[in-house]
């Protein structure tokens, strides 16, 4: 796993507010909850709708375009826009990444070599 800097101060990441990141080529939502800074893919799996632009609801992300809900602790898939009761909806889960505070700093881990 490689630990990537976000940028994002985590005293400046408010409660339940999703922010956008882009690290590399991948686009990631931060939100943090209940004090822990969770990382998910940051666009949703149906039409692509950018997360960051959705809304915190318990400890939902909705997604802004159609309603997909997800599980902020797990990515999975809470309420499918179809109307399917999943897992047998059309949406794919969310993909998480751990964080880490380093200096009062956001890092998330990414699949990779480890490097200094």
């Amino acid at each position: 796993m490689t630990w990537l800097k976000s940028g994002v101060a985590v005293e400046a990441l408010p409660e339940v507010t999703p922010q956008e990141v882009v690290l590399g080529s991948q686009t990631l939502v931060l939100v943090r909850l209940g004090g822990t800074v969770h990382a998910l893919d940051g666009t949703c799996p149906h039409l692509g709708g950018l997360l960051a632009e959705g809304r915190v609801e318990e400890a939902r992300l909705v997604c802004p375009l159609h309603g997909a809900t997800f599980a902020i602790d797990t990515g999975a898939v809470m309420a499918d826009p179809f109307g399917v009761t999943p897992p047998e909806g059309a949406v794919e889960p969310l993909r998480r990444y751990p964080t880490k505070i380093e200096g009062g700093m956001v890092e998330v881990g990414v699949p990779g070599p480890d490097r200094a």
